[in-house]
């Protein structure tokens, strides 16, 4: 039975850093809407319970965005590291430049939430239940590598390939930090989902 070989604490942590320009504008937006609460009252039932209706939802969304960083950074200096090793060596056929999927993602999932109130409990909890229904349809599609922030430093193209060793010729998407490659260019790439690679240049080994 095939699986998707990325795992899920993997695959979270590329969805949580897809919403990081989201949470970081919906915190600085809370934040300094509330500011006039960002002092110190005490610790105490209602000092807690005012931190908590004012800035709760804000200190989880940090707390998330710091573990997707986290998670992200890992796995990518984890996959780096098998592509230099045990890269499988192929040669590009036709390739598409995917990074203005982006901005797709970013004006059709982010956008939206950008003005909401998290210190309304009816706009955190609707912000949440679609959040997890994104992260259901998002981990389990060709979306996963579709990601605004990893889009900053990596490209992502669309390749037909040709395997170097068997000649067979596939397809699939591949993230990389070359922002020019061209027919014919030779690649390292290493497997991160069904259909989904890390790459480099071979020349780069």
């Amino acid at each position: 039975m095939r699986q998707n070989k990325l795992q899920l604490g993997a695959r979270f942590s590329l969805f949580i850093v897809s919403y990081f320009p989201l949470f970081f504008i919906m915190c600085f937006t809370q934040v300094y809407k509330y500011s006039e609460y960002l002092n110190w009252g005490g610790f105490n039932e209602k000092a807690i319970l005012v931190f908590i209706k004012y800035f709760g939802a804000v200190t989880f969304l940090c707390t998330l965005s710091l573990i997707g960083i986290i998670g992200l950074m890992t796995l990518l200096k984890n996959v780096s590291r098998r592509c230099d090793t045990n890269g499988r060596l192929v040669q590009i056929k036709d390739i598409e430049n995917k990074n203005s999927e982006s901005i797709t993602y970013l004006f059709t999932y982010l956008i939206p939430f950008v003005f909401q109130d998290l210190s309304s409990v009816t706009n955190v909890v609707s912000i949440t239940v679609l959040l997890i229904v994104t992260f259901l349809i998002y981990i389990n599609s060709g979306m996963i590598l579709i990601n605004p922030t990893i889009s900053l430093k990596y490209t992502l193209f669309q390749i037909t390939y040709i395997d170097i060793e068997s000649k067979n010729k596939r397809n699939g998407m591949i993230l990389t930090k070359n922002k020019y490659l061209e027919d014919d260019d030779l690649i390292d790439i290493e497997i991160v989902g069904h259909k989904l690679f890390y790459a480099k240049l071979a020349e780069e080994d």
